[in-house]
């Protein structure tokens, strides 16, 4: 078999790919190093750590209620993307399959929540949240999420319908499924890759929100992460960095982790998306 000769222009490319992802990963690499290294050489960027130091991370445990943020983050962001998917896919569903002048408005009104910046409403969720009594509570948050994402989720749900044909339904009608049982059982399966999608993206934004619950939680037992990293660095009497180093990488690990196992099913439901919306 005659090996083929590589175009010296793909071996650039690649080439070039490759230093540019050695320089996305750079910052990455450079949090871990400094959460494990000592105060004498933390200032170092060139010095790598020749054993791992642990006190950084000790300061941490010590200092922060970490657990606390993980659970407040992971409570939040599992409801959100429940109320998420479940309103958005059904929200899509009936769009996409009636053909109606007002559905079609409804439609628009979502998607016209995507051009609304954020900053102009902080002030009015806000006083929103102290007239329904529900400021400081994780339930607003839930809500808040939820409302935001509704746009974008909902606008993936519609163009990932109209490429599932409606003979399944029709046949599922016939074996006496009502409209409710078809969408669980035969249409919302189908819709794994926009779902997929949609779960990767709000968790990512979920996860690393900052300003939200530092505008809309008080109570320290139900702050999230991000927030306990900027109060971390505000409240310490100190210049060591390390710690902070250290609360970042932990906090941080879980998307890494994340993006590792799940890259495949989110670059496939933004391909897939993309061919059938």
């Amino acid at each position: 078999m005659v090996r083929k000769r590589r175009n010296p222009t793909d071996i650039a490319i690649e080439v070039g790919l490759f230093l540019f992802a050695c320089l996305l990963l750079y910052p990455i690499y450079f949090l871990y190093v400094g959460s494990f290294k000592s105060p004498a050489i933390f200032y170092d960027p060139f010095a790598f750590p020749k054993e791992l130091y642990w006190g950084s991370f000790a300061i941490v445990f010590e200092k922060v209620k970490l657990l606390d943020g993980f659970f407040n983050t992971l409570v939040i962001m599992s409801f959100s993307l429940v109320s998420i998917v479940v309103i958005c896919s059904m929200a899509g569903y009936a769009i996409a399959r009636v053909k109606n002048r007002w559905f079609q408005a409804i439609y628009y009104l979502f998607l016209s929540g995507m051009i609304v910046p954020l900053q102009t409403t902080m002030v009015t969720i806000f006083k929103m949240g102290v007239s329904i009594q529900l400021i400081d509570t994780r339930t607003f948050m839930v809500l808040l999420y939820a409302a935001g994402a509704i746009p974008i989720a909902t606008f993936i749900y519609v163009g990932f319908m109209k490429s599932i044909p409606k003979e399944i339904e029709e046949s599922a009608f016939i074996d006496g499924c009502g409209p409710l049982q078809s969408f669980a059982r035969i249409v919302l399966p189908l819709l794994l890759p926009a779902t997929g999608t949609i779960l990767i993206t709000n968790v990512t934004a979920i996860y690393n929100d900052f300003m939200g619950p530092l505008l809309y939680l008080k109570s320290e037992s139900k702050m999230t992460l991000m927030p306990q990293i900027v109060q971390f660095y505000a409240n310490k009497h100190s210049m060591d960095y390390g710690p902070v180093f250290a609360l970042s990488a932990l906090a941080v690990l879980p998307l890494i982790l994340l993006f590792i196992f799940t890259q495949k099913y989110m670059i496939k439901g933004l391909i897939v998306g993309s061919l059938k919306g």
